[in-house]
């Protein structure tokens, strides 16, 4: 009798838990989420916990299943994160779908209150890293003094950002290659329709393609597209995947933000006829290895 094929595992390398019931969960308002394209964003305005990405998630797509997800912040409240990292603790201590959790520091603090800041997520085994909602100012002190900082803790960083400043985070990640730089949502090309929006950001693309310890999540394009459409999202994932490779770039969700625009399901199938065309080895290292390697999951 022929054994049951194991389902091929995935790591879903950018997922959110939230509940906007704790004071410090301040998320996007609409105006802000018209401002960035993102549509309609009431229909996430609701607590989103393990079991509901559980839900989501298990049993999406048969021959596969997520194994490990990275959780990441997401508040905007000025100095919430510590309470977010805190509160995600206490939710998902018993979660063995958690793998890796990134946090964030506030680069407006002194250099002393950054320090602190870190410490207070950092003492969490899972934890492996920042963002920073906002950005950096990629050529500043600070920002060199940022990167030494996650240097010296054998952190990453992910980067949330657009076209405007990769060129200066190109610049940042080159002079600092003991940091593991993983941008996120493909760059989030804000302006899909907009020939010279995917100009720049094609360019903005390349320039941190170029420094090989930047890494790309290949999610969150939906904020800017709203449908889990292959025609529409193939040629963002294709250039990210032309020029960053298959060994430098990650399958994340970004649920439940995404969930807005369609179901899990949907999600993933689209994403994986486009990387259909890839081998099975490169298809391992996009949809599991990858992530698994930098986050150290």
């Amino acid at each position: 009798m022929q054994m049951p094929q194991e389902p091929t595992p995935v790591v879903d390398s950018h997922i959110h838990w939230w509940d906007p019931g704790n004071a410090w969960m301040v998320m996007a308002t609409q105006e802000q989420a018209d401002e960035l394209g993102m549509g309609d964003i009431s229909p996430m305005v609701r607590p989103y916990l393990p079991a509901d990405y559980r839900a989501d998630a298990t049993g999406a797509v048969e021959g596969y299943r997520v194994e490990r997800v990275v959780w990441v912040m997401a508040t905007l409240f000025d100095g919430g994160h510590v309470d977010e990292v805190r509160w995600v603790r206490a939710v998902a201590k018993d979660e063995p779908l958690l793998g890796a959790v990134i946090g964030s520091v506030d680069p407006r603090l002194s250099a002393r209150e950054r320090q602190e800041s870190l410490a207070a997520q950092a003492d969490w085994e899972l934890f492996r890293g920042v963002r920073v909602i906002g950005e950096l100012d990629y050529g500043s002190p600070v920002a060199g003094d940022y990167m030494r900082m996650l240097a010296d803790a054998g952190l990453v960083y992910d980067h949330m950002g657009h076209h405007q400043t990769m060129a200066d985070a190109a610049r940042l990640a080159e002079r600092h290659p003991d940091v593991p730089w993983i941008l996120e949502h493909c760059g989030w090309p804000r302006h899909p329709d907009d020939p010279a929006d995917v100009a720049a950001w094609r360019e903005g693309i390349r320039a941190l393609a170029a420094v090989p310890t930047v890494h790309c999540k290949l999610s969150g394009l939906a904020m800017a597209i709203h449908a889990f459409d292959a025609d529409r999202q193939r040629p963002f994932l294709e250039f990210c995947l032309e020029q960053f490779g298959p060994g430098r770039c990650l399958y994340g969700s970004n649920f439940p933000v995404d969930r807005n625009y369609g179901h899990y399901d949907e999600l993933l199938r689209m994403f994986l006829s486009v990387i259909a065309g890839l081998s099975a080895e490169e298809q391992r290292q996009v949809l599991y290895a990858n992530a698994q390697r930098i986050y150290r999951i």
